[in-house]
């Protein structure tokens, strides 16, 4: 019978090195807590993911309340990694089962990487496999130990290690894949007899006497854990790449990369030039063939459509902007419609907030937008429709199709005013 899989995510750290305020694990990461990357890697993965959390658990289990087959457990007193697996076992079935553990503060792994480790462990007929990484600097992390031979032997936490073996580069990353069965049998074989006086799941290495597997991770990068800022630092400096080499390769232009930011689920397609300065927020989505920036900010919820264009200085929230509609210079546009082939003059402002509520704003097509216009939410501007410079369309003063208002407040222009200017 084909064994499934389900997935335990450490998450109890309190992050004092990192000296936040909250649960370490929600620190952000380019638009997405810590644990969410994790939890994004695990999801094609696993029918289960069980949290693992100490006494900051209720904070995590608001964040992630409606993240589908998540659940959650509770590790009551820090006593090490095996102990808060042990807590988590509650809620996990005894058999027929694999069970992948990972570290809910190390965001770079990835879901091939799990699922080639995965599939190691079970080619190897493995009862505990744990995933190993090469680096230049081991400092502070558990070594793997191998005989002569390269046989797996042990993991040795670094206070607890030898002269001989703070020598070795090979690294534990974290993660571990473990047959249900000898999950129960072994935990409560690990005892406290370390520096730490914790149970360490890296035990169960030893105790599973050669059925003990190595899976080692092509990118150690995959295996950094974020403890420290300048951790989290690196961490997004990597992600960064990733994202970028990415888009890239799916034919986005993006110049100069060093000079963007553009965090995890962004959407951009095809043809679609990302200029410098440019912060690009999760949840914006691009079509094929825009133009972004330089210097604009795209946030959750922004949509450009086919051919859209939007040019330096220019925030966009929570709106759609239709094909080929442009606002190229220092403008605001949030909460709202604009359809396609606008043309949005230079200091725009969609005036959304009356102080409790935000309110969307509503501009048709060809619609021609003069510099300077502050449109004060709700209101609908027609198809066709024009606003002088300066002008000023207050709230409910919707203007009609084809019609140009001018003014503050914004009235329709005097026809004979028209034919003069015609």
């Amino acid at each position: 019978m084909k064994r499934s899989l389900v997935a335990v995510v450490l998450a109890a750290g309190e992050g004092k090195r990192m000296r936040t305020q909250g649960p370490k694990v929600l620190v952000d990461l380019l638009g997405r807590p810590l644990l969410g990357h994790v939890l994004t890697a695990l999801a094609p993965l696993c029918r289960q993911r069980v949290i693992v959390g100490g006494k900051q658990l209720p904070i995590l289990r608001q964040r992630f309340a409606h993240e589908k087959g998540v659940g959650f457990a509770l590790q009551a007193r820090p006593l090490g990694t095996a102990h808060a697996v042990k807590s988590a076992l509650k809620v996990l079935p005894l058999r027929g089962v694999d069970v992948l553990i990972v570290c809910g503060d190390a965001p770079l792994i990835r879901t091939e990487t799990l699922q080639a480790a995965v599939a190691s462990h079970r080619a190897a007929g493995a009862d505990v496999t744990v995933l190993t990484a090469c680096v230049t600097d081991p400092t502070g992390l558990g070594r793997i130990v191998r005989n002569a031979g390269g046989a797996l032997l042990r993991i040795v936490e670094q206070k607890d290690c030898s002269p001989r073996e703070l020598d070795l580069s090979e690294i534990n990353a974290g993660q571990f894949v473990v047959r249900a069965e000898a999950l129960h049998r072994l935990l409560p074989q690990i005892g406290r007899d370390n520096t730490q006086r914790e149970y360490y799941l890296t035990d169960l290495i030893a105790l599973a006497k050669g059925k003990a597997h190595a899976y080692r991770i092509a990118d150690p990068e995959e295996a950094r854990g974020v403890n420290r800022p300048d951790e989290l630092d690196a961490a997004r400096k990597h992600l960064q790449a990733r994202i970028v080499h990415e888009l890239r390769a799916a034919g986005v232009i993006i110049p100069a990369p060093e000079h963007v930011v553009i965090e995890s689920g962004v959407a951009i397609g095809e043809g679609t030039v990302v200029h410098p300065f440019v912060v690009l927020r999760a949840g914006a989505t691009i079509a094929a063939r825009c133009s972004v920036g330089p210097c604009a900010v795209l946030r959750d919820g922004a949509q450009l459509e086919e051919g859209a264009r939007v040019g330096n200085f220019v925030e966009v929230k929570a709106s759609r902007l239709g094909q080929r509609a442009k606002a190229m210079h220092l403008s605001y546009i949030g909460d709202a419609e604009v359809g396609a082939d606008v043309n949005v003059g230079a200091g725009t402002i969609t005036a959304n907030f009356d102080g409790v509520v935000k309110h969307r704003t509503r501009i048709g097509a060809g619609v021609s937008v003069g510099a300077g216009t502050i449109f004060v939410a709700p209101v609908t501007v027609g198809d066709g429709a024009r606003t002088g410079a300066g002008a000023v369309v207050t709230r409910g003063h919707n203007v009609p199709k084809g019609a140009t208002v001018v003014g503050v407040p914004a009235r329709p222009l005097a026809k004979k005013l028209k034919q003069r200017h015609s």
